[in-house]
């Protein structure tokens, strides 16, 4: 009885999940310790990247079933496979591969977690959240950056990247868990380096990209976050280590970014707790 009544009670807890290419798997260590805490997540809202390792845990995919899965498709070659398109350089069939083998061919509204996956309405310029149909559409969607991947057709209208105009959908997490929840938004930036060791195109471009961006996506958390866990606070962000987001290929990588997840995660555990009242509780 009192476990149906703390059920009835305890503040809903939504996760918001920022995108990072393979630096997403650190969303998998924030995750690995909230379940070891028993912390509960009612809700995800994701990004891009964030949003394929978002489905795996609303999914409830074992940890082992996503390494091995992973282990088997990580090879430098399959993930960068040039597509035959003038709309984008690389396929998403890999994504599109592990989010059905993992999960099943679903729709989002049978995910065992409730969940938004963020898009880019390409034709209208505005932003998409997909609470219902195909789960393995709005995934690849969500994480087609323009000009990398080509646009996804749903219905009528093509979608991209929603990071372009949502990136860490902490706004959409306060939409569901209301006032009296609590929003925990997993950062994947790391600090932008003052440093600049030369100008040259490339990095002109990445930081056109993203200082706007950059500036949204810190807007957006900070206004409707109570936690913020920032992964990757540590490193500097510039065009050098940013192209550590490709590392799906490495084993290594993955693994060391799900135990930086972890780490950042137990920083804020204290403060989680609290916000729950876990401590009062157990005081009491």
């Amino acid at each position: 009885m009192k476990e149906i009544e703390n059920k009835l009670t305890r503040r809903k807890v939504g996760l918001a999940f920022g995108g990072g290419g393979a630096k997403s798997f650190a969303h998998i260590g924030v995750v690995n310790v909230l379940k070891e805490n028993n912390i509960p997540i009612d809700f995800l809202a994701t990004c891009s990247s964030g949003s394929m390792m978002g489905a795996l845990i609303a999914n409830e995919v074992p940890n082992i079933a996503i390494r091995k899965k992973f282990s088997e498709t990580l090879k430098r070659v399959s993930w960068f496979k040039p597509t035959i398109s003038k709309k984008a350089i690389f396929s998403q069939r890999n994504i599109q591969s592990i989010v059905v083998d993992l999960c099943g061919d679903i729709n989002i509204e049978d995910l065992k977690i409730p969940m938004n996956i963020i898009t880019t309405n390409l034709n209208t310029g505005t932003l998409k959240a997909f609470d219902s149909g195909n789960l393995k559409d709005a995934v690849t969607a969500s994480s087609a950056f323009p000009g990398i991947y080509k646009p996804v057709k749903i219905g009528e209208d093509y979608y991209v990247d929603g990071g372009l105009l949502d990136s860490i959908p902490a706004d959409i997490c306060r939409e569901f868990v209301g006032n009296d929840g609590i929003v925990i938004s997993i950062s994947l930036d790391g600090h932008l380096s003052r440093k600049i060791d030369r100008i040259n195109i490339f990095s002109m471009m990445y930081r056109a990209i993203y200082i706007p961006l950059i500036n949204n996506r810190e807007k957006t958390i900070h206004e409707n976050s109570d936690v913020i866990i920032k992964v990757f606070n540590h490193q500097e962000f510039n065009f050098r280590n940013w192209r550590e987001i490709f590392r799906f290929y490495s084993i290594a990588r993955t693994d060391e970014f799900i135990k930086l997840g972890e780490e950042a995660a137990r920083e804020h555990l204290d403060e989680i707790k609290r916000l729950l009242g876990i401590e009062r509780d157990k005081a009491s």
